[in-house]
């Protein structure tokens, strides 16, 4: 998508990729406090400097915004115009009908130019066309400590009030949503905080 959208080729390991693998339910049922869905996002931009980004990961999304209601096998797209604004492709993905479909229509294309050669390209990528993007993002996390009263006091101590989060007692462990900052101004935040798991998940609005 990267390659189609901005004409240079990306390579798959230029792409940095998380999976869904240490989700649990647990992120599930804090996601859903903070009026959220977690949605596996792929996502490209291009910068000033003619660099793009390009990831793959799971992110906290706003009930707010389209895409948290993107289930099932479907599937969407998202394009950020200059002139359009957002743009957005949506349709199944999976199942026996819209596949049969997709190779129908490849079919019945490749008989149309039976004669003729179409030709979708775009110019060879290099190492350093892929960059990992500098701006203030927001990261989710939940924090648990046996010590549960240094834990938040720790908490409160290094994120200002304005933090959205969650004080769960019963389970001694603060669900938290931080305020836009640098990635690793944020990072180092939550690693300050001396509890027995932290996670962390990046999150978008």
């Amino acid at each position: 998508m990267a390659s189609l959208a901005f004409g240079k080729h990306v390579y798959p390991d230029q792409v940095k990729t998380e999976g869904i693998t240490d989700i649990t339910l647990t992120d599930v049922e804090y996601a859903d406090s903070f009026d959220c869905a977690i949605k596996l996002i792929g996502s490209t931009k291009k910068c000033d400097n003619g660099k793009v980004t390009a990831s793959v990961k799971p992110m906290l999304v706003s009930r707010n915004n389209i895409l948290s209601d993107v289930d099932g096998v479907f599937n969407a797209v998202v394009v950020t115009g200059d002139a359009t604004g957002d743009v957005m492709f949506y349709g199944k993905g999976a199942g026996k009908m819209p596949t049969a479909s997709a190779v129908v229509a490849d079919v019945i294309d490749c008989a149309k130019h039976l004669n003729t050669r179409k030709y979708l390209d775009w110019a060879d990528g290099d190492s350093d066309y892929v960059i990992t993007p500098n701006e203030k993002v927001r990261l989710y996390g939940y924090i648990q400590s046996e010590d549960y009263n240094s834990l938040c006091s720790q908490f409160e101590t290094t994120f200002s009030n304005n933090t959205w989060h969650i004080k769960n007692d019963f389970k001694k462990e603060i669900a938290f949503i931080t305020d836009e900052d640098f990635e690793d101004v944020l990072i180092k935040k939550i690693n300050s905080i001396k509890a027995e798991k932290i996670k962390v998940m990046h999150t978008l609005f």
